[in-house]
């Protein structure tokens, strides 16, 4: 058990690094240049995304969508493991520690 959980506890640094290089790609794609405040606005843009799917049922009276709940968190995680590989930080070590 504990094998298990260390063996799919270190794939966090390799998905980290999976996540930057495909918002480099896009990047390079759009011609965008990222910095860590772009990409700290988009990680808040994304959080905003993600507590209005939350909220959705109580404030619009709605059902949850779980699709799209499901795909703000993916762009959270996403927009969080590019900013923090901009500052050099290893997300999976700073965890641990």
């Amino acid at each position: 058990m504990i094998y298990r959980i260390i063996i799919n506890y270190m794939k966090t640094s390799q998905f980290q690094n999976k996540c930057s290089f495909l918002v480099k790609a896009i990047d390079e794609h759009k011609n965008t240049k990222r910095n860590p405040q772009f990409s700290f606005t988009q990680f808040m843009e994304e959080v905003g995304e993600l507590a209005r799917a939350i909220n959705r049922p109580k404030l619009r009276h709605k059902d949850l969508d779980k699709e799209n709940l499901r795909e703000e968190f993916a762009d959270v995680f996403l927009q969080l493991c590019v900013l923090a590989d901009l500052y050099e930080i290893d997300l999976e070590k700073a965890t641990e520690e």
